[in-house]
């Protein structure tokens, strides 16, 4: 009888831990299925692309939140958008930028803007369609546009005017571009300086004389001071005549030849060198602030 208990106890004790154990395995797959479909905050039905929105750093409020999404709906008819905020990173931010859009949408056409706030840097990620326009260059233009946010604290009003511009730049619409000026404004500076400096050299520049008109405009003046003259050897030469004279006559002829010489020499040399290629995905551009 007291086996039978015992037995009927340990039968009762495994259902329960097993019980337990799929109950707990269940709420984590619940879990994580939560925090993935929380990760989606909006979605466009008519494109299929969606908006992501992390602010793991805590920068923004959830008002502020809202009306970033707000913003962001607007370029979901190009492609994806994200906003990414970390705290902690141990890569780059353009690394970190590339490696988190592609998990998240692949090589879709979408665009990322992300605040490092570990490595105090602002980073835009495009890739597919919206890459095109949203160009490296032109991400490197809107994060000198919001730099200044940041470093003010403004994180919000940063990220805002991004994504405005950005959708300003895919609505075929234009920017404002003042890091782009000022420096065209210093070359185009530089160009006439040096283009200046260079007309006045040559304007200035006198021909340089050649060697007959040297030697013509030297002047030459010889002065004789006491001129003596002095005997200072004598000499006799005796010459007989005589009465009668022949000769008679040599002749030699001498002749030469050489052979000649001919070489020739030929030779051809030739190089070639293979090719290397190679392709990325997307690209961005970056401002610390």
């Amino acid at each position: 009888m007291r086996k039978f208990t015992a037995l009927i106890f340990m039968c009762f004790l495994t259902l329960s831990l097993t019980c337990k154990a799929a109950a707990s395995a269940n709420t984590a797959d619940k879990a994580d299925s939560s925090a993935a479909a929380s990760a989606v905050t909006w979605s466009n039905q008519e494109t299929g692309y969606y908006i992501i929105l992390e602010d793991d750093a805590d920068l923004l409020t959830d008002a502020q939140e809202s009306r970033l999404v707000t913003e962001m709906q607007e370029i979901t008819v190009y492609g994806n958008a994200a906003f990414k905020s970390i705290s902690y990173n141990n890569y780059t931010a353009a690394s970190f930028a590339e490696n988190y859009y592609h998990a998240l949408f692949g090589q879709e056409s979408g665009t990322l803007f992300l605040i490092d706030m570990d490595n105090r840097e602002l980073y835009l990620f495009s890739d597919g369609t919206i890459n095109k326009t949203i160009t490296s260059a032109y991400a490197n233009t809107i994060t000198d546009n919001v730099y200044r946010y940041a470093s003010n604290s403004d994180y919000y009003q940063c990220a805002f005017t991004a994504f405005e511009q950005i959708h300003t730049l895919l609505s075929g619409h234009r920017i404002a571009q003042p890091m782009k000026y000022i420096s065209n404004a210093l070359l185009a500076l530089i160009l006439a300086a040096l283009i200046n400096y260079f007309i006045v050299r040559l304007c200035s520049a006198s021909p340089k004389p050649g060697s007959n008109e040297i030697l013509q405009s030297i002047s030459t003046n010889f002065t004789f001071i006491n001129a003596k003259s002095i005997l200072l050897n004598k000499t006799k030469t005796y010459s007989p005549v005589r009465s009668s004279s022949s000769s008679g006559g040599h002749s030699s002829s001498h002749s030469h030849s050489g052979g000649g010489h001919s070489s020739s020499h030929s030779g051809s040399h030739s190089h070639s060198g293979g090719g290397h290629s190679s392709s990325h995905s997307g690209s961005g551009g970056g401002h610390r602030f």
